[in-house]
C-alpha cells in the first residue's frame, strides 16, 4: 500500500511540475511579436497603426539564444537582449537598423526605444510585463508602453 501510495505521489508531482513548466514557457517572450499599440495609460490615449498614414507591421522575434530580429517592412533591425524576470527589465545589449525612410508608426517605434537609452550602460533597458499569454508591454516611461501581440 505504502508503493502504490509513494508511486501515486511521485507520478502527480511530475505531472503538476511539467504543467508548470509549459504554463512558464506559453508566458515567454521568446517568439515572434507584432506591435498593436502606443498607450499613454496618464491620458488614456491609445495609438493603433490606423491612425497613421502610410503605416506598416512592425515585427520583433525574440530567440532562446538572446539575439532578436526585426522588421519595419521598410527597415530591418537586430540585435542581442538580456531578461531579468524577478524585476522584469527587457535590455537591448545591441540594436542595430537601417531606419531610412520611416514611416511615422516606424519613427514612433524606433523613437519609443531610444527613450529607454542609458548612455552610461550603452543599453535600452525596458520594463516589460506579458499578460495574458499572447501579449507583450515594453514600457518606454512609468506611464507608457508599446503593446505587442504574440504571432
Amino acid at each position: 500500500m505504502k508503493k502504490i501510495f509513494l508511486i501515486t505521489t511521485v507520478f502527480f508531482f511530475f505531472t503538476g511540475c511539467d504543467k508548470e513548466v509549459a504554463k512558464q514557457e506559453k508566458k515567454s517572450i521568446y517568439g515572434s511579436w507584432k506591435l498593436t499599440s502606443f498607450v499613454n495609460q496618464s491620458t488614456n490615449n491609445v495609438l493603433v497603426k490606423s491612425d497613421f498614414s502610410n503605416s506598416n507591421n512592425i515585427t520583433i522575434i525574440f530567440n532562446q539564444e538572446l539575439n532578436f530580429t526585426g522588421s519595419t517592412v521598410i527597415n530591418d533591425f537586430l540585435g542581442n537582449f538580456s531578461l531579468e524576470d524577478r524585476n522584469g527589465q527587457l535590455t537591448f545589449l545591441e540594436f542595430s537598423t537601417t531606419e531610412v525612410n520611416e514611416t511615422e508608426w516606424g519613427n514612433l517605434f524606433y523613437q519609443s526605444l531610444n527613450s529607454n537609452y542609458n548612455q552610461q550602460t550603452g543599453n535600452w533597458e525596458n520594463p516589460y510585463k506579458i499578460m495574458q499569454e499572447n501579449i507583450l508591454k515594453i514600457f518606454y516611461s512609468e506611464q507608457e508602453y508599446m503593446t505587442f501581440e504574440k504571432q
